[in-house]
């Protein structure tokens, strides 16, 4: 089972939650993936199936070989979570770490707002690690990552403004991408210096009836905030190998791409590569609620496509082969996760006999 104090850390949050607001939250959730769906079928549809088949046929077994690339850039990602931690014995082994990211992944993934699968993570890690140093070094890591995914779509979109003549209006959505990631860097830059969970109860515990029930988590939170800002102030050199590794996690999805442009547009280079992925990393940004973008991640990568000249057919086969890799990967997650949940549901004496 989950420590008292890991129990304690995901609770706040329930504390915190109106009566029915998880139903109203899965609620939204099915209704804006029955919303995707609809413009999924109807981009496919507009394209022509014929056209979509004959550049997939082309992509063929390299699909396989995309899907084992991939492990390459979940690795880097991991590792960029792993060298948060505190070298010593209660760092966790790094096999267990990247289970756990994998599962928190699939959940980020298969969740809108890309941040569902941080609790499933917490919970999951091991009680060597101890809860406040796993939010502490989630915290970290997702501060990492933003500042390397924000300086890899900024350097893709400026290739892209400087080598291919786009519209006004792509220019515009594209600098709203760049500029609409930015602002999140800034503003979880400065929570946190301020403290990122601690001002956060302080806040909701003026509502007289949250008070009493948040009261137990303020020293956690103060904890978790007093550890986050010694981290940076003590660790420079690991933040900057962690936000390293992110940016090799996502220069991983850059080099997949290339691969399947030189199998569809072989006079694609990697300023091109660069482009498609920059450019669709800025747009699909703005569409984080939806549950797995399904449908707007297509259409997105459609429209980049078809705005470097690359055509929508080649455009909606690359789309399909990045969905198909990206729904693969969920599956080693989802597996991680059910074999935990399957342990803790074990009675204790026989989790202890076996």
């Amino acid at each position: 089972m989950a420590t008292r104090s890991q129990l304690e850390l995901n609770e706040a949050a329930e504390a915190a939650e109106p009566a029915g607001g998880a139903p109203r939250r899965r609620g939204l959730r099915i209704a804006l993936l029955l919303a995707g769906l609809p413009a999924f079928l109807l981009l496919f549809w507009s394209v022509g199936w014929p056209a979509v088949a004959s550049n997939l046929a082309r992509i063929g077994g390299w699909f396989a070989v995309l899907v084992l690339f991939y492990a390459a850039p979940q690795v880097a990602f991991a590792l960029g979570w792993w060298v948060v931690f505190e070298p010593g014995p209660r760092r966790p082994k790094f096999g267990r770490l990247f289970t756990v990211y994998l599962a928190g992944d699939a959940f980020n993934y298969l969740a809108p707002g890309g941040v569902a699968g941080e609790p499933v993570k917490v919970r999951m890690l091991p009680g060597t690690a101890g809860s406040g140093a796993a939010v502490a070094s989630l915290t970290i890591h997702k501060h990492a990552d933003l500042v390397s995914q924000w300086l890899f779509v900024a350097a893709g979109v400026a290739v892209a403004f400087w080598r291919f003549p786009l519209p006004l209006a792509a220019r515009l959505a594209a600098l709203a991408g760049v500029a609409g990631l930015g602002l999140l860097l800034v503003l979880l830059s400065w929570a946190l210096n301020r403290g990122t969970y601690s001002p956060v109860l302080r806040r909701l515990s003026r509502w007289k009836f949250l008070a009493d029930r948040l009261d137990r988590f303020h020293k956690p939170a103060r904890h978790v905030d007093d550890r986050i800002r010694a981290f940076y102030r003590r660790h420079p050199s690991r933040y900057a190998a962690a936000a390293g590794w992110c940016l090799l996690g996502w220069c991983g999805g850059l080099f997949e791409t290339y691969i399947v442009l030189r199998l569809l547009s072989p006079g694609a280079g990697w300023d091109v590569a660069f482009a498609v992925e920059a450019l669709a990393m800025a747009l699909n940004n703005m569409f984080l609620f939806i549950p797995g973008r399904i449908g707007t991640a297509e259409g997105v990568r459609v429209g980049v496509f078809l705005l470097l000249g690359l055509g929508a057919g080649p455009g909606a086969a690359y789309s399909l082969a990045r969905r198909g890799r990206e729904l693969v990967w969920t599956i080693p997650g989802l597996a991680a996760f059910f074999h935990w949940q399957a342990g803790e549901l074990q009675p204790a004496p026989a989790r202890e006999q076996g």
